[in-house]
């Protein structure tokens, strides 16, 4: 069984950790659109061509599935590029259901700029929000100081949260990442945010993946114990990518070998 995963960056390698939770004898293909990242200032159009461009790269792989992990992405193309994919496109939207069923009062969804003010998400919230209980903040140059992986990247991080988002987390009884990359921080939020409840979308897209290629459904997810093998290709910049991936994951506790492809 052969799995893409696609992202603009890094940030959907938490996505792909997921997935092997439920899926670890799959072969998996991650490729990071690095040279046209961030995606979340662009417009809706040029994300959409970029994510068909990287679909025709994982058609040539001959896999089974694409996991779109990038919000944006899949708030930009998921839909048109399911009019005609030939296998099973399986995209990640913020964790909106489960974190409103899950708390009480206030919940933050933290974004990408074109996450915040795009159609999947206005229709998402008029779903399943009729208490407009959700307020969304954009969250511009985050996604970049976590895609960056700077010596002093997570200082960074903490410098943003303080000057952009603080304040507007401090009502919130529950946040949602938005974002994959903001996933590689979620310990951290946990701290800054006085221990709100955390919800971000990458267990669903996993649980979703397992169900549309084995038709049941998914068992626990398990854990990380053995040593995992991902294909790795960025567009730009692929080598020092590659060696910010192994950093990530090793900081994460998690064993892996990174191939290119």
């Amino acid at each position: 069984m052969r799995i893409g995963v696609f992202d603009s960056g890094l940030g959907g390698l938490s996505t792909w950790l997921a997935c092997t939770r439920y899926l670890p004898d799959a072969e998996y293909f991650f490729f990071a659109d690095t040279v046209n990242a961030p995606y979340g200032d662009r417009s809706a159009v040029e994300v959409q061509a970029f994510t068909e461009d990287a679909y025709r790269r994982f058609l040539q792989l001959d896999v089974d599935a694409l996991v779109i992990a990038c919000n944006t992405a899949t708030s930009a193309a998921a839909a048109p590029l399911r009019q005609y994919a030939s296998m099973p496109i399986i995209g990640i939207e913020p964790a909106i259901k489960v974190a409103l069923q899950e708390s009480r009062g206030e919940v933050l969804l933290l974004a990408t700029e074109l996450t915040v003010r795009g159609a999947k998400l206005d229709k998402l919230l008029q779903l399943c929000d009729p208490e407009r209980r959700v307020r969304a903040l954009a969250c511009p140059g985050w996604m970049e100081i976590i895609e960056g992986q700077q010596a002093d990247w997570r200082e960074r991080a903490s410098e943003y949260w303080q000057e952009k988002i603080a304040a507007h987390a401090r009502n919130a009884t529950a946040l949602v990442l938005g974002c994959t990359h903001y996933c590689w921080l979620r310990d951290e939020i946990s701290v800054w945010s006085a221990g709100n409840a955390i919800f971000d979308g990458n267990d669903g897209v996993a649980r979703q993946l397992y169900r549309l290629l084995l038709r049941r459904e998914p068992p626990a997810a398990a854990s990380h114990t053995d040593l995992l093998t991902l294909h790795f290709a960025a567009s730009a910049d692929a080598d020092q990518k590659m060696a910010a991936a192994q950093r990530l994951l090793q900081g994460a506790g998690v064993r892996a070998r990174i191939l290119p492809f």
